[in-house]
């Protein structure tokens, strides 16, 4: 059994995959009032009581931003921990995975991802390199070379009718790639959290 946490997403939620299928998916909090780091413990004792994740938990998968540095940093330190005392190995995804992985890499493909706390990116491709940019506004423009959109949430203001748009879904592009992900132990986990303070990047 794997245990996907999502905490990029706008909703933080544990996903269970068994057998390359999603055997359920459990909220961590329900609105802007919750705080991850109340719920987050109690949501997986109450999972781990339910499934006996002690016995039967082999892997874990963390997303990894660019999102909230607050639930970003509060979901790599409570996997790491279990990752350390129950010896498992991890994996991680990012917008990056999504772009090279999960689907075909393309430098005309951009990824719009909305994160908890209403924070905005997007991601692409630029001369060999894969680049993370925080939205502040609507106003944003989108690289010339874009020609097609993927968007985890709601579809931005700023896309013109030119450009293809479809939207993706985290947990079910991770269940239909699973075989692509790298698991590795005492992984140190990196959150992409992106500022347009350079200084915090």
């Amino acid at each position: 059994m794997f245990l996907l946490l999502d905490v990029a997403s706008p909703i933080p939620e544990f996903h269970l995959i068994n057998d390359k299928k999603i055997i359920d998916s459990i909220k961590i909090i329900d609105n802007n009032n919750q705080k991850l780091s109340d719920l987050l413990i109690p949501t997986y004792i109450e999972i781990d009581t339910a499934y006996k994740l002690s016995n039967n938990l082999k892997k874990l998968i963390i997303t990894i931003g660019p999102g909230s540095y607050t639930s970003l940093r509060v979901g790599a330190s409570f996997i790491a921990g279990l990752s350390q005392s129950m010896n498992l190995p991890v994996s991680t995804v990012s917008t990056l995975n999504i772009h090279n992985h999960l689907l075909e890499p393309s430098n005309h493909i951009g990824i719009y991802f909305e994160s908890s706390n209403k924070q905005k990116f997007f991601s692409y491709q630029k001369n060999n390199q894969f680049i993370h940019e925080k939205i502040d506004d609507m106003s944003y423009i989108i690289p010339e070379s874009i020609s097609k959109l993927l968007y985890n949430f709601t579809l931005p203001n700023f896309i013109n009718t030119k450009i293809e748009s479809e939207i993706f879904s985290i947990k079910i592009n991770i269940i239909e790639n699973l075989n692509k992900l790298e698991f590795v132990n005492n992984l140190i986990i990196k959150p992409i959290y992106i500022s347009n303070n350079t200084i915090l990047n």
